[in-house]
């Protein structure tokens, strides 16, 4: 028989295996987390944020370009994790404009704070903070980011409901999902969250794996 033919069947084997193993994971992780609400721990933000995400499918850039970012600019990431996205919102944002990013894990933002130390970037603070109570003045912030974070919070009508509270009238919220999350909403779930939040839909991208939403202060 062939040795290559047997090789190649093992390898498709394997691949099944793998696939079936990590579907049952995420299964049991989705099971988990719809019962049992708590910040992902800070060493899984490493394997969540990537190389392959950030250059293939969910990339920083064309996350920032959909803000419409203009120099200035006061910014709320909440759930920066490593700080990939926060980096080019930054840039974005220069001379003037600065990126608040918040976790309510300290091991987190102490990570980020040494990162941006070691870069040198002035116009990111990392801190701690509460997404029900955040500790910034009422309609004082411009846009405001959730990558794959909202649906962590255990509230999410009440946290955007806060967000609503520190947005400028004219001001913006993006929410962005993927499918391999484990807490992954359909685009449907957060955008009726954003409706009775007090959010009106402002434009939409992506897809049924990967979305983007932006909302805005609804008129009503």
């Amino acid at each position: 028989m062939d040795i290559w033919f047997i090789l190649r069947t093992i390898f498709l084997i394997f691949l099944i295996v793998l696939g079936v193993f990590f579907f049952i994971v995420f299964v049991v992780l989705r099971i988990i987390r719809r019962y049992h609400k708590f910040p992902v721990p800070s060493f899984m933000t490493r394997l969540i944020d990537n190389p392959i995400r950030r250059k293939f499918i969910q990339k920083p850039e064309k996350v920032a370009q959909r803000l419409k970012l203009e120099p200035g600019m006061i910014v709320l990431e909440i759930g920066p994790g490593k700080g990939s996205y926060t980096k080019v919102i930054a840039r974005k944002v220069l001379p003037d404009g600065k990126v608040y990013a918040i976790d309510i894990q300290e091991s987190i933002i102490n990570r980020l704070k040494k990162r941006i130390k070691k870069e040198n970037i002035e116009n990111i603070i990392p801190k701690i903070d509460d997404a029900y109570n955040l500790s910034f003045e009422d309609e004082s912030i411009d846009r405001a980011l959730m990558i794959a974070c909202l649906p962590e919070i255990p509230e999410p009508i009440r946290a955007l409901k806060e967000i609503k509270r520190v947005l400028k009238p004219n001001g913006l919220i993006s929410l962005s999902e993927m499918l391999p999350d484990p807490d992954y909403p359909r685009r449907k779930t957060e955008k009726k969250w954003a409706k009775e939040a007090g959010f009106e839909l402002d434009e939409q991208f992506g897809n049924w794996f990967i979305y983007q939403l932006n909302f805005k202060k609804s008129e009503i």
